[in-house]
């Protein structure tokens, strides 16, 4: 006999062009989301700098820092939901292509999508609590007489 191998072996060979393949899918997928993450982050951050005066009036009219701060997350979360509005149809268009890479699952099973949906809005969420947490370090009298 040769080129006698374990079962182990044959079907470790067997699949490590598919777990090469979940390897870069999963690091691009990782990737896609940290840029993600970052662009929302920085518009939410632009946003915040460039009305921070605004803040300091709201806050210096007697609004609460959590109030202001539920308006800023409110802005980045309406920019999560338009994003996966826009996203859910692509799903659909593009899930012929990614079906080849899953194995024992649909591209269009209806937990998982809600799981990434939820998943991805999450990170989204994080990425815009960041910047917000400045608007509650806004002193109102110093950012009047500085604007």
């Amino acid at each position: 006999l040769a080129n006698v191998r374990g079962m182990d072996a044959i079907v470790r060979d067997a699949l490590r062009e598919h777990r090469v393949s979940a390897v870069l899918v999963a690091g691009f997928g990782l990737a896609g989301l940290l840029l993600a993450a970052m662009g929302l982050f920085g518009v939410v951050a632009g946003s915040v700098t460039r009305r921070g005066h605004e803040f300091a009036v709201r806050l210096a009219l007697g609004a609460e820092p959590r109030s202001v701060l539920r308006l800023v997350l409110g802005e980045g979360a309406r920019l999560v939901a338009i994003g996966v509005l826009i996203a859910v149809p692509g799903v659909y268009l593009a899930g012929d292509v990614v079906g080849g890479l899953l194995v024992g699952i649909s591209p269009f099973d209806p937990p998982t999508l809600a799981a990434v949906a939820l998943g991805l809005a999450l990170v989204a969420l994080v990425a815009c609590y960041v910047p917000a947490r400045r608007v509650l370090r806004i002193h109102p009298a110093q950012s009047l007489r500085q604007g």
